[in-house]
Formats: structure tokens, C-alpha cells, sequence
């Protein structure tokens, strides 16, 4: 395996500045080309890159600017989706009545049109030598996209579905590596639905069955990233990240021995911003060659964290795994979905200097 010596990084997204919110509803509406589009991206993303720089982090990522959802490497690029078909996210931790993010359903034969993944990783590695790191949903993530009754046509199952896709994004991986990325994240918020009953009766509603569904995605993600020498794999675990808002809750301990012994990525980056996401214990199981980032440092709420507040927190997952297999990030991006997390760039800058000076002192 291959890890590097990275103790302070970004999940992935960052806050995206107004205008370039407003160019993205404005090209969705026609208003501007998709010239001027990348145009306002592009400046933005310069900007991005030079405050990840700023404040000292490790490895950094475009934003996902060119996103409008953390899922877009695969929904905004495969065709044979729809989104006709699947109803809103639920979230929960927020008064809204009203969700505006939705998630397409698998209606056709899959196939890569406008990689996303390519154009975000060409445009970050020609602005900066700073190291840099990839993120995509994992196989686990995607294979809520196959609903019964509606996706059969195109797949007759769901593993006939994630199989196809594997191979699809495989594509995409070799594409990233050729370009010479060495660090490659994969999302997955749907592994957390397992650490709670009503996770599991949500994937239920899918028709999923959680307990071999679990050891199934495993395998697919293992297949995902197989063969890929010389690169850093990650996982992310969420707990939903919409508007400050979240999907599920429940401590890793229902997943954790198998998810952290048969997953063969490198690092394992945890929510560890809230109670929703239990106790370190779970961590025993993680083997000694891997590295968590424990996410200490909310994207959820506007509050900065304190110095010492985070130092007790390293502290007490010390006592389950040494110090060496340990790393710093926020619990999650600024911006899964176009709207944001309900902070300012203030302190999102704020929260990313902290994770990078609370590395140095750990450490060094």
C-alpha cells in the first residue's frame, strides 16, 4: 500500500463564491455559455487553490467548483441515468420543510460522456505543485441509483448495474493516473446507513438488503481501485451534508471491523464532529497499515473550534490507535450541494488554518 505522509487536508468541496453559483444557475437556464462558465470557475478555482496553500494543508482539491453536487463525477458524466424517476434526499438537523437536492435512477445502458473527474484534475495540476487529490462517490454511494422496477430494463440487478460501472470509472481512475494524480478519494455516505436501523430501513426502500449489500459494495470498491500501483486510495464516510444538514446517524461500530479489515484503500476519512458518530472505539478494528483522518472540525456550523478542544479529542482516539495511523481534517466538504453548509468564508478559512496548525503541532 501506499500513504503518504499527509496529516492535514479538505475533504473536497469548499464554499463556492456567489458568482459562481450564479453562473452555474445561469448556464443551467442558458443564460451564459459554457465558455463563460468555466471562465468564472476557473478564476475561482485559482483562488481556492491559494487559500488551501494559505493555510497550510497537505493535500488540496479544486473546491468542485465545476460541481453542483459532490455526485457529479458520476451523474453529471454517465449517461443512462434520469432524473425522473427518484424522489428527494432526506435529511434531517434542519427546520426546513422543503429539500431541493434530488439523485437520478439508472434508466439506461451506462457510458462516459463529458468526464467531469478529467477536466477538474487537467485545469488543478496545471495551476499548482502542490500535491493534490481526486474525489468520487464510491461504488457503495452509487448503487443507490438502481431502483427495482424502474432500472430492471437497463440491468436486470443491481450488481449487474455497480459491475458496469466499476469498469466505467476504472476508466476514469487510469485517466486521473496517467495525468499523474497520487491521491484518489472515493465518497460514501451510504456505508453509514448501515450504522443505524433506520439507515437500514432506508435501504430497505431501495431494495437493499444491508447485511450482504454490505460485504457486495465492499467488493465492488476493492474492484474499483484494484491494480492502481503507486496510488493513495481513500474513503470517506458521511453522514449526509446538505445546507448544514444531516442524513443518518450512528456510531462506526456496526461496520467497523468488516469495512476497515476488507476495504484495501489506505486511509479511512471518519465523522468525528458530533455524537452521531459515536465513540473512537470502533477504531481497534482499523489494521496497523492504514491511517484515519479523524474529522474533528465541523463544516456544519459557523462555531470555530478551539485549539484545546481538538487537542483532547486526539487525545482520547490515541488511546485506541497510535498516533502514527492519525490524521486532521474537517468532518466533511463546505459544499456537498450548490447552496453550501450555513457558515461564512471567514470561518471556513478559519476551521482549515486550524486543521493545518493543530497537525504541525502534532505531528510537526
Amino acid at each position: 500500500m501506499t500513504v503518504g505522509p499527509y496529516r492535514a487536508e479538505v475533504i473536497g468541496s469548499l464554499l463556492r463564491p456567489p458568482e459562481v453559483k450564479q453562473a452555474m444557475r445561469d448556464a443551467a437556464e442558458g443564460k451564459i455559455s459554457q465558455s463563460e462558465l468555466a471562465e468564472i470557475q476557473d478564476r475561482a478555482i485559482l483562488d481556492a487553490i491559494q487559500l488551501q496553500v494559505d493555510c497550510g494543508l497537505d493535500i488540496i482539491t479544486d473546491g468542485e467548483y465545476r460541481r453542483a453536487i459532490f455526485w457529479d463525477p458520476v451523474i453529471a458524466a454517465v449517461d443512462g441515468l434520469t432524473l425522473d424517476t427518484i424522489s428527494p434526499v432526506m435529511f434531517g438537523g434542519s427546520s426546513q420543510s422543503k429539500d431541493d437536492v434530488r439523485l437520478p435512477s439508472v434508466t439506461g445502458k451506462l457510458a462516459l460522456g463529458n468526464s467531469v473527474l478529467q477536466r477538474e484534475m487537467r485545469f488543478l495540476l496545471a495551476h499548482t505543485t502542490h500535491a493534490v487529490k481526486a474525489t468520487l462517490p464510491a461504488m457503495a454511494q452509487a448503487s443507490a441509483l438502481w431502483l427495482p422496477g424502474i432500472s430492471d430494463a437497463a440491468y436486470p440487478t443491481r450488481e449487474a448495474y455497480v459491475a458496469d460501472l466499476v469498469a466505467v470509472m476504472r476508466g476514469e481512475i487510469k485517466a486521473l493516473v496517467d495525468m499523474g494524480v497520487r491521491y484518489i478519494q472515493l465518497d460514501s455516505p451510504r456505508y453509514t446507513y448501515v450504522c443505524s436501523e433506520d439507515g437500514r430501513n432506508r435501504l430497505r426502500a431501495l431494495g437493499i438488503d444491508p447485511e450482504p449489500w454490505l460485504d457486495e459494495m465492499i467488493g465492488f470498491d476493492n474492484q474499483l481501485i484494484a491494480g492502481f500501483e503507486g496510488v493513495t486510495f481513500g474513503l470517506h464516510l458521511c453522514r449526509g451534508n446538505h445546507r448544514s444538514m444531516w442524513a443518518v446517524e450512528g456510531g462506526y461500530d456496526p461496520i467497523a471491523e468488516r469495512l476497515f479489515n476488507n476495504l484495501r484503500v489506505d486511509r479511512f476519512l471518519l465523522e468525528y464532529d458530533s455524537p452521531r458518530a459515536g465513540s473512537f472505539a470502533p477504531l481497534r478494528y482499523v489494521p496497523s497499515d492504514r491511517i484515519v483522518v479523524l474529522g474533528l472540525i465541523s463544516t456544519k456550523e459557523a462555531r470555530v473550534e478551539s485549539r484545546d478542544e481538538i487537542m483532547r479529542r486526539i487525545e482520547e482516539a490515541v488511546q485506541v490507535l497510535p498516533i502514527e495511523q492519525l490524521a486532521l481534517s474537517p468532518q466533511c466538504g463546505f459544499a456537498s450541494t450548490l447552496p453550501g453548509n450555513l457558515l461564512g468564508e471567514d470561518e471556513q478559512r478559519q476551521k482549515l488554518a486550524l486543521v493545518s496548525s493543530i497537525a504541525r503541532e502534532v505531528w510537526g
